[in-house]
Order: C-alpha cells, then structure tokens, then sequence
C-alpha cells in the first residue's frame, strides 16, 4: 500500500513550486519596467510592419496556463493547510498563489481595458481624423523612402523628374522595384485611406527649392478631406 505520509509530504512542497512559479507575470512586468528606466541602446528603424498576433495568443495562453495553475494551488492549499507537515510550505505556497492570480487577473484587465480604449470604432473603418493622420503619416514615410538615405542612395544620379516621374502605386517602384531590394513590404503605406481603389497612384512627388523631397496626397477623396498638412 503506498504510504500516505510520503504524499503528504510532497504536496506541500508542489503547492509551494506551483506559488511561486505562479509570481512569473510580476517579475515579467519588473524586469520590463527596468528596461525601460536603464536599458540603453539605440533603437533599430524600419518600415517593415510588425506581425504581433502570434504574441499576444502566446501571452494569452500563458496567462490563462498561469491562472489556473496558481486556482488550483490556492485551493489543494486550503484543503492541505490543516495537516500538520509541512504546513509552513502550504501556507507560503497559498499566498503566493494568490498574489500570483491577482496579477494575472489585473493583467487581463488591463489588456481589455487598454483594447476598449485603443480600439478603432466600427471595426477596421476608420474615422476621418484618422485617415487624415494615415494619410501623413503615410506622405512622411514615403518622403524617407525617396530621400538620400534611401532611394537617393540606391540611385545616386536620379533627377527630380525621375522621383516624380516614379510608380508610386501599391505595386509600384517602391515595392517591386526593377532592381534592388523593395523599399516597403507594407504596400498599404501607398494606398491613401480614403481611397476605395487599392491599385492606383494616390501620391505625388514635390521637389522643394532646397532639394527636399516632399510628399502629397493627390486622391480626390484624400483631397476633402484635407490629407495633405
């Protein structure tokens, strides 16, 4: 017959591991926070969108994991916590937990709240001061492409009627280039967002007096809306 008393005398002590690996979240958030005060270094730029989705099912999946982990150890701790080995281990273990699906919990919360604030009204449409917003963000982006670091690099002879001259289209010279690498894989940067057609040329090139390269939205609908600043 197994003996009773060497359960016994694992439980609490799994009870404890359970509490403590439950506390993941918080040291997680502190070790995150202090990046942000003392993590120096310089941050890397690019154009390329970031794909997030992955993370956060990942993180979701984690924290549900984590939940239930830190549930069960909370209450297997309240039914263990009357014998009298190990009760010390029982004791730290339970309130570990607890703190530990506190965290979790505030967590969720926290995300949902941050989506609800964030979160675009009616689903991907946006409003108009936001397609005002994309839209420039969108002029200055492409800007940088054209400039000197970029296309200007690449091309060290262009004219300013070859940039103006350019496809600026979705599918165009930026992002099939005849030779050398694309200089955006997000084709949605030259897509003005007021515009229903995702295939025609919704940006012009300006050369200025200086020899700066300037961006402007030339979509009617853009246009009405007053996307160029």
């Amino acid at each position: 017959m197994p003996d009773d008393s060497a359960v016994f005398s694992k439980r609490p002590t799994a009870i404890l591991c359970a509490g403590l690996v439950g506390l993941w979240p918080i040291v997680f958030i502190l070790v995150m926070w202090a990046l942000a005060q003392w993590g120096g270094g310089e941050a890397e730029f690019s154009l390329a969108p970031r794909e997030t989705g992955r993370n956060v099912v990942v993180l979701i999946v984690a924290l549900a994991a984590t939940l239930a982990l830190d549930v069960g150890a909370v209450v297997f701790g309240i039914k263990a916590i009357r014998r009298r080995p190990g009760r010390a281990r029982v004791v730290a273990g339970v309130v570990t937990a607890a703190i530990g699906a506190l965290a979790v919990v505030l967590l969720l919360i926290v995300g949902v709240a941050l989506s609800v604030m964030f979160g675009r009204p009616g689903g991907d449409k946006l409003s108009v001061e936001e397609r005002v917003k994309k839209c420039v963000s969108n002029q200055e982006k492409i800007a940088i492409m054209l400039g000197p670091e970029m296309w200007g690099f690449d091309h060290p002879g262009t004219k300013p009627e070859d940039l103006k001259a350019l496809d600026l289209s979705p599918h165009g010279d930026l992002v099939k280039p005849e030779d050398g690498p694309a200089y955006t894989t997000d084709p949605t940067v030259l897509d003005c967002p007021a515009d229903d057609d995702e295939d025609d040329v919704d940006y012009a090139v300006d050369i200025t007096p200086q020899g700066e390269v300037k961006v402007r939205c030339i979509d009617p609908e853009g246009i009405k809306e007053g996307h160029n600043p």
